[in-house]
């Protein structure tokens, strides 16, 4: 598996310029989530694939996308596609029901959907059923999507950061839960969409920021939660996989060229601290899923960057699954939903594509 080669004492400056503990955002969060009290404390056959993307390496007592081996950090095996496909229903219901935000019309629905980094496919196959006369494409690394899906939904092995190459231009383009998986999302995907949409089609991303906010101090910021998300950050880097982009997202959309760029933040709970039954719910589902999560979130990295053996680092999670389910701890990640258009031609874009 490749990486920068560079260790984290390698370079005694990197730490302080990636210090992101005091990461000041600039999108407003005054939606106060008001916690409970203590008592309420409880593969169709479009493609034929070689036997090599499918020869997964083994490491750590996980398995990994062969196609391109190394340039993704986290696991493809059956734990890791059980615990994507439990992701996708958390993230509608945090979105209230809804698979996408920008303004598709049902009755004249995008002749092709794009879906970047599929994943188990899911989201595809949602809107595959939602839209039966749109053909969805999902593509990903790895070919971990069921063979049963409907006839207009196809999935391909690629890898998103080279040069797309696509004979039919796109009437939506969307990414979800991809953090971590791009060197440079505006250059790999943003700019490559507004080639590959149609004018008028819109491109929507929907990411969790790998941040740990609160809104009442119940948080530790130099507690175990913190501290492995800050190192997280730093692996992430030192791995040329940013995992700070939700926050920047809008930004990146209008510089290349998107009009009527929306934004929508929604906060994550990181275990059912919250009142709210919907979204007591929503961060019991969390919390378990991300704590499912930790070892392959953590193995690579933490391995490859910091030297640490897999047993130092499982041994490590354990404070951090502690803090996570402890619902006296009122955590939530933040969720960037962001969507926007190509212009028709003459209409006035935000900015010209450099």
């Amino acid at each position: 598996m490749g990486t920068s080669g560079n260790h984290a004492g390698d370079n005694p400056n990197r730490n302080s310029l990636l210090d992101l503990k005091n990461f000041q955002f600039t999108f407003d969060v005054s939606n106060f989530i008001e916690p409970d009290s203590p008592s309420g404390l409880v593969d169709d056959g479009s493609m034929s694939l070689s036997e090599s993307v499918r020869d997964y390496p083994h490491e750590f007592g996980r398995t990994y996308h062969a196609y391109r081996a190394g340039s993704y950090a986290y696991p493809n095996d059956i734990p890791e596609q059980e615990r994507l496909a439990f992701q996708g229903p958390i993230i509608r219901n945090l979105f209230e029901g809804r698979l996408y935000f920008a303004p598709l019309s049902p009755a004249k629905p995008p002749q092709f959907i794009l879906d970047v980094a599929t994943g188990v496919g899911d989201w595809a196959i949602e809107m595959g059923d939602l839209f039966p006369s749109s053909e969805v494409v999902g593509t990903d690394l790895s070919p971990i999507q069921p063979d049963m899906v409907p006839p207009n939904v196809n999935f391909y092995v690629e890898d998103a950061r080279e040069t797309w190459d696509y004979t039919d231009k796109f009437g939506y383009i969307h990414t979800r839960l991809t953090a971590g998986s791009w060197g440079n999302f505006q250059k790999e995907v943003a700019e490559q969409a507004f080639q590959a949409l149609e004018p008028g089609g819109w491109l929507e991303s929907q990411e969790v920021e790998a941040v740990f906010a609160c809104d009442d101090g119940t948080l530790d910021p130099a507690g175990p939660m913190c501290t492995w998300l800050h190192e997280m950050r730093v692996a992430a880097e030192d791995f040329q996989r940013p995992a700070i982009l939700g926050s920047t997202l809008k930004e990146v959309f209008e510089s290349v060229g998107f009009i009527d760029v929306q934004q929508a933040i929604f906060k994550m709970p990181m275990n059912p601290w919250p009142k709210d039954e919907r979204l007591k719910e929503i961060g019991r589902m969390w919390g378990e899923n991300f704590s499912q999560g930790l070892n392959g979130f953590s193995i690579q990295l933490m391995n490859k960057v910091f030297g640490r053996t897999p047993a130092e680092i499982e041994l490590s999670l354990v404070k951090i699954r502690e803090e996570l389910a402890d619902p006296r701890v009122h955590a939530y990640m933040p969720v960037f939903v962001v969507w926007g258009r190509k212009p028709f031609a003459g209409e006035q874009s935000n900015t010209m594509m450099t």
